[in-house]
């Protein structure tokens, strides 16, 4: 695995845990990505839509913060770990080493080596090199490029994209250049859906602390430029922004401390015209070389460092403003190594390659027939974000109230497909993180619990290419999502259905399978026999087999459903509680454990 992000890390577990042996290896000097560098309060919005690794570290996550409050009734840090899914950079770094440590040496870290070459036989990656001083040549059964930008995947040849599609493209309502509201639904002038190469804006997610025992000044950076936050100091003149949460969003977290991130325009006010978000200044960034990158890292760091510097001491700031941004400074805590402010950007989109299946913002059109999004087969995660991309262009004044490319738009949970992993081209190469997806769409796939979720998928579609000796492409998919489920993972999306259910992993798998209508696993309910029928006769149809089902009435019971699938060809189809009602939960386990694929 190339790329030690928390896709990279799933990856490895995943295949660690069935006996692989690994070689992780990155370019930092560190694990956990954007992670480990900021982004801590997990963008999930339907917890119940990822499962598997990323619920295990939101468990881990709980006891650190159980452990650190031992003794306070309040229990303090837990609460404000709201169940793990907020944490400190340094406590997700430690529970990713935790996580890689647990698996007995079979995770080796290669830390601080940069890629240097792919070598490529007769279109299979079979080695790469890297340089940490010397070089070094890395071979392998299986490769997964799990970095924000697809590093790996293009040097060995494989086919991505950069920017954004045209609308008509892949007939996507919101690709291309665009202006919307925040939450908006309507396109505004100057929206003409073409494409262009323009990335969106990246920028830093700082940790603060207001405690002054822990609290570290901020100081001025170097090449700092005042006139690069005309609009803030705009907005501040205009009496709109009086507070730093007017222009920098604040989240509380454990242990005293607080993650910023970029605000956008907000459409009531207007306000912040522009925030952390520095945009135009990192489009080279998915294709630039390690130092060019470092450049347009340090070029952010000036910027977002500048901008809540110049909210603490410019005289222009008023100064019940400049009191309210003066409470916080970086955590003594954190990063100590790199001045206590992120190793890394926040990367929201690098390349995105073509795979074997490109997903779009039509994967997530509504089936009214099934009364959710489109059920996918080959299904090996759930998005269930917004679509949410960040600005593209600076603020203009001829659009007020928006930023060109920036917004944010609901839909149903969807699907995400096997193919989005595999590039075209190449063989013998997997990529969870800069995978196989439009513009639109991958701004509600670019968050770091999908990007578990498909590191995951990644890791045991390694194991099982190498044990059922098949390039990864064919890797069969019944037998990834049955050792997914078994594991919490969660490849079909049901409000009601707890991780900890032990109903899950059949109607995870048998979802894929369009067991379910709707977003309601509904596993207590009984069922009477038409529904059972119609069920077991989507499911049937998936798999490709003709099967009526007998006429008949009245309740149906286990034993019936065993001849059902026999019937069908199932021969391992059994029964028990002959004459008691089904509920859809146990109509799922008996067609699971007749149906699920054999991993051994």
């Amino acid at each position: 695995m190339y790329g030690a992000t928390p896709g990279g890390i799933a990856s490895a577990v995943a295949a660690a845990r069935l006996g692989r042996t690994v070689l992780l290896c990155a370019h930092e000097d560190h694990i956990g990505g954007i992670v480990s560098n900021g982004l801590t309060n997990a963008d999930i919005g339907k917890r119940q839509a990822v499962g598997g690794l990323f619920y295990e570290f939101t468990r881990r996550v709980v006891a650190y913060y159980e452990e650190m409050d031992k003794g306070n009734p309040a229990k303090p840090n837990v609460k404000l770990c709201r169940d793990g899914y907020w944490y400190e950079a340094n406590a997700a770094e430690r529970i990713f080493h935790q996580m890689i440590g647990a698996e007995g040496g079979r995770i080796r870290l290669l830390l601080q080596h940069e890629l240097r070459r792919a070598i490529v036989e007769r279109n299979r990656l079979v080695a790469i090199e890297v340089s940490g001083g010397q070089l070094v040549r890395v071979t392998g059964q299986v490769f997964v490029d799990a970095t924000y930008e697809g590093d790996l995947a293009a040097m060995a040849g494989a086919p991505f994209r950069t920017g954004r599609e045209s609308r008509s493209e892949y007939g996507e309502p919101h690709a291309g250049r665009i202006y919307m509201k925040f939450r908006g639904e309507d396109l505004l002038p100057g929206s003409t859906g073409e494409a262009d190469n323009a990335t969106q804006a990246y920028c830093f997610r700082f940790h603060v602390t207001n405690d002054p025992a822990k609290r570290v000044p901020i100081e001025k950076p170097d090449g700092y430029r005042r006139e690069d936050y005309h609009f803030v100091l705009e907005d501040i003149r205009s009496g709109k922004a009086t507070k730093f949460r007017d222009i920098i969003q604040v989240y509380p977290m454990p242990n005293g401390r607080f993650e910023l991130n970029s605000d956008h325009v907000h459409p009531d006010t207007g306000v912040p015209k522009e925030s952390l978000d520095l945009a135009e200044e990192c489009w080279p960034w998915p294709t630039a070389t390690v130092a060019e990158r470092r450049k347009i890292y340090e070029r952010y760091r000036t910027h977002n460092v500048g901008m809540i510097w110049l909210l603490q001491n410019d005289p222009e700031v008023p100064e019940a403003l400049r009191r309210d941004a003066l409470q916080y400074g970086w955590h003594i805590d954190e990063w100590l190594e790199n001045g206590h402010v992120p190793r890394q950007v926040y990367v929201r989109q690098g390349r995105r390659i073509v795979g074997d299946y490109v997903l779009t913002e039509r994967d997530a059109d509504f089936d009214s027939v099934m009364e959710r999004t489109r059920v996918r087969r080959d299904s090996i995660a759930v998005i269930e974000w917004a679509f949410d991309p960040h600005g593209h262009h600076r603020y203009d004044p001829a659009h007020p109230g928006v930023r060109e490319g920036y917004f944010f738009v609901l839909h149903e949970p969807f699907q995400v497909p096997y193919g989005v992993l595999v590039p075209r081209k190449i063989e013998g190469l997997l990529v969870p993180v800069a995978c196989s997806c439009s513009h639109v769409a991958y701004n509600a796939l670019r968050m770091e619990p999908v990007f578990m979720a498909l590191g995951e998928a990644a890791g045991i579609a390694a194991h099982l290419a190498i044990a059922r000796n098949v390039e990864v492409r064919r890797v069969p998919t019944g037998e990834l999502q049955a050792l997914l489920v078994e594991r919490r993972g969660v490849i079909t999306f049901y409000e009601d259905l707890a991780f900890t259910d032990e109903r899950m992993a059949a109607m995870q798998w048998l979802g894929a399978r369009g067991f379910g209508k709707g977003y309601r696993a509904g596993a207590s309910e009984t069922l009477i026999r038409a529904d059972a029928a119609a069920r077991v006769m989507r499911v049937l149809t998936h798999e490709g087999k003709r099967w009526k089902p007998p006429a008949g009435e009245g309740k149906l019971s286990e034993a019936e459903v065993g001849d059902w699938l026999r019937s069908a060809g199932y021969v391992r189809a059994q029964a028990a509680g002959a004459g008691e009602p089904l509920t859809a939960g146990a109509l799922a386990r008996l067609l699971y454990a007749a149906m699920r694929p054999d991993t051994t």
